[in-house]
């Protein structure tokens, strides 16, 4: 059985924790030790418990330094078979080892490891002159174009009001297999920051476009578009309808989170769970959705119960 163990200075182990868990789930056995915090703390026998305790399991170790005196107590551990040692963890690098198999691969670890260096960047936003806005060459070049006879085939459509974010990069793309992301919002497509942020939150490796909802259309409707595993993003039911009717076949529809954070008055919504609010108009729109996708689920992350979309709204009739 695959074990993680935290072991750092002072809380840091029990917050990076609960980060991860809150990302990506409780996706695997995890023990912290959050050592030094008092004088009383015996990190040598905790340890030595712990080790005890797991001598026939897969033991994944994440320490803080180098140098620092927890990952010198645990290097004589790490001479062990079943035991793998990772210093100066990052966020990144303990949600990969979460998410991967039992059975991962030292090869695997150093590029979780490489990437998850990649995470940490000095972020600068430039002065540079803004780009015109996506949207209005949109308008002259496509807004007479519709696709309602499509044949494209996409591999998921996920509504969430927060577009990307950890839940959607470290969790669904590993489970979809993605290889894009398309997010389909026109706010979104016209405010380069954002569009800055939004990227850097992509995992290596997947190419990313971010395009107002009518382009966003036009390009899944390219035949390269079919070719390959494409994640497509929306903040609102609206859009994920519009879409919808403009895509052939959609493998994976799922309703993730949405009306949050529009500034419409929750007295004002049907809630359908506590991250999935709408208005009455969305509902309207949701319900047409899962009469053309009659699978369309509720998730937020692949290991949470799948309620289907339909079984829900049955219940409001």
């Amino acid at each position: 059985m695959k074990q993680i163990l935290i072991a750092t200075h002072g809380k840091m182990a029990s917050g990076i924790r609960y980060t991860a868990e809150l990302i990506v789930g409780e996706l695997a056995k995890i023990t912290t030790i959050d050592a030094y915090v008092t004088p009383e703390d015996n990190v040598e026998k905790q340890f030595e418990e712990y080790f005890s305790a797991h001598r026939e399991d897969r033991i994944f170790v994440f320490t803080d330094l180098m140098g620092g005196s927890v990952n010198q107590k645990l290097l004589r551990y790490a001479q062990q078979e079943n035991v793998t040692l990772i210093t100066g963890t990052n966020l990144p690098v303990l949600m990969q080892i979460m998410l991967a198999d039992e059975d991962v691969e030292v090869e695997e670890i150093r590029q979780y490891i490489e990437d998850a260096r990649q995470e940490l960047q000095l972020v600068e936003i430039g002065k540079k002159e803004e780009e015109k806005p996506e949207k209005a060459k949109v308008e002259e070049e496509s807004v007479q174009e519709t696709f309602e006879n499509s044949t494209a085939k996409i591999t998921a459509l996920r509504v969430d009001d927060r577009l990307i974010h950890g839940q959607v990069a470290m969790t669904w793309t590993k489970q979809l297999r993605v290889q894009g992301i398309v997010v389909a919002n026109d706010a979104a497509a016209g405010d380069n920051t954002q569009k800055m942020a939004l990227k850097m939150a992509v995992p290596a490796g997947i190419k990313v476009l971010i395009k107002p909802v009518d382009e966003a259309i036009r390009v899944l409707n390219n035949p390269k578009a079919s070719s390959m595993r494409i994640l497509v993003l929306t903040r609102t039911v609206t859009d994920a309808l519009k879409i919808r009717k403009q895509v052939g076949e959609i493998e994976f529809l799922n309703i993730g989170n949405a009306g949050r954070f529009d500034g419409v008055d929750v007295s004002e919504k049907q809630i359908l769970s506590p991250t999935i609010m709408l208005t009455d108009e969305e509902v309207k729109s949701l319900r047409e959705l899962v009469e053309m996708n009659p699978k369309t689920c509720m998730q937020q992350v692949p290991n949470d119960e799948q309620k289907m979309v339909k079984d829900v709204l049955d219940k409001w009739n």
